[in-house]
């Protein structure tokens, strides 16, 4: 894959600043679908310089990239939204995955975390990005509760510890790992696609996470806890009335460790029949 990174400087004086840089942003854009190997372009005309302009593109290929700059769509857009409105330009292309490919082959699974409590906007993010996450139906039937009770977090702990049982070996009896954020996930009963818009709540946290800088572990258990009567407990402190179970917690924080080498994954799991 390759990365197409372009900055323009406008030409001073522009009689409608805005209206340029929308149709830069419109035209660019809109070349997704007509030129082949243009897998994704992105245009920036919000800068905190209001002259620059910034594309960020991936294309297939270098061969790719070759046809994208001599495509007559493209060069259409070009000659009439993009040269006349621009007197400096500077470009760099490189070889890469995309950030979103860098993110799922880097993230990891933390299991020890310092005490710093990481910025409430940083956990705000994640769980807006477990709440973007797909749902049947859209019903958006999955709930992410933060748990910042300290009463409440040491029974969630102590229940957790108890339905695990002994610790495996190695790990610490607190199966949060002292993370200083407990994030739980749990999905209404009345929806029969709950536990996987839940499932999918969590995977988009984590990668969330990793993204900002965070360490993240699913911690199992959740369902058992629901079902317990501490589970009644949660949900009445959180207002929430009806069935619900749980899918899983998340111990957020920052990581007191390295980031851990990745397992070899089984490739023989992709199977075509």
């Amino acid at each position: 894959m390759l990365r197409h990174v372009i900055i323009w400087k406008l030409k001073d004086g522009l009689a409608d600043l805005a209206s340029v840089k929308a149709g830069i942003k419109e035209g660019l854009e809109g070349l997704v679908g007509q030129v082949p190997g243009l897998l994704r372009i992105k245009v920036y005309v919000e800068g905190a310089d209001p002259s620059m302009v910034m594309l960020d593109s991936y294309l297939a290929s270098a061969e790719a990239l070759k046809g994208y700059a001599t495509h007559p769509a493209h060069v259409a857009v070009a000659n009439a939204k993009v040269r006349p409105y621009t007197q400096a330009r500077h470009c760099l292309d490189f070889e890469g995955d995309s950030e979103f490919s860098e993110l799922v082959w880097e993230r990891r699974s933390f299991r020890k975390f310092k005490a710093d409590l990481p910025a409430k906007e940083l956990v705000d993010e994640v769980v807006r990005a477990g709440l973007l996450a797909p749902t049947g139906r859209n019903k958006q039937s999955s709930v992410v509760l933060r748990i910042d009770d300290p009463e409440l977090r040491e029974e969630i702990r102590a229940k957790n510890a108890e339905i695990m049982g002994a610790p495996p070996p190695g790990r610490p009896a607190d199966p949060f790992y002292a993370a200083p954020v407990m994030l739980l996930v749990i999905a209404n009963k009345a929806n029969n696609t709950g536990v996987y818009d839940g499932s999918l709540t969590m995977g988009n946290m984590m990668l969330k996470a990793h993204e900002l800088g965070l360490a993240a572990c699913w911690i199992h258990r959740a369902k058992e806890e629901l079902e317990s009567p501490l589970g009644q407990k949660i949900l009445a402190k959180a207002g929430l009335e009806g069935e619900w179970e749980g899918v899983g917690h998340l111990a957020l924080g920052y990581a007191d460790m390295p980031l851990p080498e990745p397992h070899p994954y089984n490739a023989a799991r992709y199977i075509t029949i």
